[in-house]
């Protein structure tokens, strides 16, 4: 476990979406995406707004879903197509596992947040299909036991199926959860495509969380300190 989550340093990060729980650090990274995608949404689409009028992206190529409401909340963006369906598997009226845009794109930008939803889908999806993701940011839950609908062992290969494409250069503990040997049991995760890398960046010495760029999900609790390997290697170097 502790392998898949080590963190490389990356210098430019920015957040987009509200100072609390919704909003994400990312790697501010050249070149631009040919798709967005914004899987899981209820209520909070903060980080999509910033972040689709950052990259001049519109609803031509930006898609959410959501199959547990009604309605977009288009007050945050209205650069974006709504499919009320949920992230999993299969393809049918109420599923996609988006192969239908993975088909088209190869320059795509996720954010993920569905429940323990993110497991299944990354178990299925095949690495030249992960490779089309330039940059993802998931919130992986309950990742320190079984639970969520997924045994220890297949989150485990989850991380470790991202590390083979992508490098891992944020983490942040979402303080609604808890914490097991220093790991938060659900946290935020942040790859870059390791194509966009010449070389092999350094590990994280970075104190995490980052100061006026990490929020404490709940604003009534401490932010986790992630200050200690595998996210912080300033005293395992």
């Amino acid at each position: 476990m502790n392998k898949a989550l080590e963190v490389y340093s990356f210098d430019k990060k920015i957040r987009c979406g509200t100072k609390k729980d919704g909003g994400y650090v990312i790697a501010e990274l050249e070149g631009n995406y040919d798709c967005y995608i914004s899987a899981g949404i209820e209520g909070e689409e903060s980080f999509s707004g910033d972040f689709l009028n950052k990259y001049k992206i519109n609803k031509n190529n930006s898609y959410g879903f959501d199959g547990t409401i009604d309605k977009y909340p288009y007050q945050y963006t209205k650069e974006i197509q709504f499919i009320k369906k949920n992230i999993d598997t299969v393809n049918d009226a109420k599923h996609t596992n988006l192969s239908f845009l993975l088909e088209k794109y190869s320059n795509i930008f996720l954010k993920m947040d569905i429940e323990g939803g993110e497991y299944p889908w990354l178990l299925q999806l095949q690495e030249p299909d992960l490779n089309k993701f330039k940059q993802l940011v998931i919130e992986f839950h309950g990742i320190t036991g079984d639970g969520w609908g997924c045994n220890l062992i297949d989150k485990i290969k989850c991380l470790e199926k991202l590390a083979k494409t992508h490098y891992l250069v944020h983490a942040h503990g979402n303080n609604h959860g808890s914490v097991s040997d220093n790991i938060p049991d659900v946290i935020e995760l942040t790859y870059v495509n390791k194509d966009c890398f010449k070389t092999i960046p350094k590990f994280n010495t970075t104190k995490l969380p980052i100061e006026n760029i990490d929020f404490p999900n709940d604003g009534n609790q401490n932010e986790i300190d992630l200050n200690c390997y595998p996210f912080n290697f300033s005293k395992k170097l």
